[in-house]
């Protein structure tokens, strides 16, 4: 299949006025304008990580996760190779565990290895949430830290049962192991566990934050934990070249992300679970899992992508709804693509996706054979 098609099929997509996932796109003209109106007239930029702008911005975000201290900087692929070499250096061991489908692991080019040093030791089975006996197992080796993902991208933001989260990191710190959790997408886990961010971060010796993934910042991320090791953390971003002259734009865009999408995040998984019922009764679709933990999950579409794919570009084009995002995987006779649910489900009323899902299981059924 050419890639030509998806790419037709992403500008399709992004063309719709109505999409049931991802956050509403502003011009970027229209952006910077929000954002400057969202500033105070006597508010000035951070200089080198210092000044109220920033300092405020680390202290609330502290303060959600519980805290002592935070840092921002310009990307979770520096953030987390940090933090896995802070506690790397402390245990005087290169060796730190991750999941088959980190982050790290999958799309950083071994940076933590090539640029920090680092030895990964692969933990669990790929589309599975790490299980306690997974950890014991890696653990024979001389782990200085072992990175969770809270929730888990990669197999459809799924999360362990709380009762085993507690009990898995609480037995890696009795063997004197640090934790650090890949919390991207953080700010969809108290929704589904029922706890506080707070909560959560209390768990982990140290945790990453993303702000443009579910908050809709322009970039940038925090880290997050006692003020050792931000300490520690500022050295190894200036060292990295982190500590920019300014972050300002990303700086406001978090904080006003923070305010804005933060407390919607319950209702957004309220309305996963319920978009993944509605698809999961077309033809050809099945979610992944079926009935999602957060507010995202992935979905695996039946049918030849040379056929399935035009017919649904002319239906996008001709109704301007998107209902499925642009696949990530496509196999002979299957596709794959994720749902992440933003602001934008809320730009039509319930009884319309129901109406517009309608007519795209018409669609699946005249071009998916049985």
């Amino acid at each position: 299949m050419p890639d030509s098609l998806i790419n037709d099929f992403r500008q399709a997509f992004n063309a719709c006025q109505h999409r049931t996932a991802r956050n509403l796109d502003a011009g970027l003209k229209q952006r910077f304008q929000q954002l400057a109106d969202s500033l105070d007239d006597d508010e000035t930029s951070d200089l080198y990580g210092s000044g109220a702008l920033i300092e405020a911005l680390e202290t609330e975000v502290a303060e959600l996760l519980g805290k002592e201290a935070a840092v921002f900087l310009p990307s979770g692929t520096m953030a987390q190779p940090i933090a896995l070499k802070i506690w790397s250096e402390a245990a005087r061991t290169p060796y730190v565990a991750m999941h088959s489908t980190s982050h790290v692991l999958l799309h950083e080019h071994n940076g933590y290895q090539a640029l920090y040093g680092l030895h990964g030791v692969t933990i669990g089975q790929n589309h599975q949430v790490p299980t306690l006996e997974d950890l014991q197992q890696a653990a024979l080796n001389p782990l200085a830290a072992v990175l969770l993902e809270l929730p888990m991208r990669e197999i459809g933001g799924q999360l362990p049962p709380w009762d085993d989260l507690v009990a898995q990191t609480q037995w890696l710190k009795a063997q004197g192991i640090r934790v650090h959790m890949d919390g991207a997408r953080l700010w969809q886990c108290p929704a589904a566990y029922d706890k506080s961010l707070a909560d959560i971060a209390a768990l982990f010796d140290s945790v990453y934050v993303s702000f443009y993934k579910d908050l809709g910042g322009l970039a940038g991320a925090c880290l997050v934990g006692d003020q050792t090791f931000i300490d520690k953390a500022r050295i190894w971003i200036r060292r990295a070249g982190g500590n920019l002259y300014s972050l300002a734009p990303y700086v406001v865009a978090a904080r006003e992300g923070l305010k804005t999408h933060l407390p919607q995040m319950p209702k957004r998984r309220e309305q996963a679970i319920w978009l993944a019922g509605q698809l999961n009764a077309l033809p050809g679709i099945s979610t992944w899992p079926r009935v999602p933990q957060t507010n995202m999950f992935r979905l695996r579409l039946r049918g030849d992508a040379n056929s399935v794919l035009p017919a649904m570009i002319k239906w996008m084009q001709a109704t301007g709804i998107g209902i499925l995002t642009p696949p990530y995987e496509v196999g002979e006779d299957y596709m794959m693509t994720e749902l992440t649910i933003g602001d934008g489900f809320n730009t039509l009323p319930e009884e319309d996706w129901l109406r517009h899902i309608a007519s795209f299981g018409d669609l699946l059924r005249s071009v998916i054979s049985d």
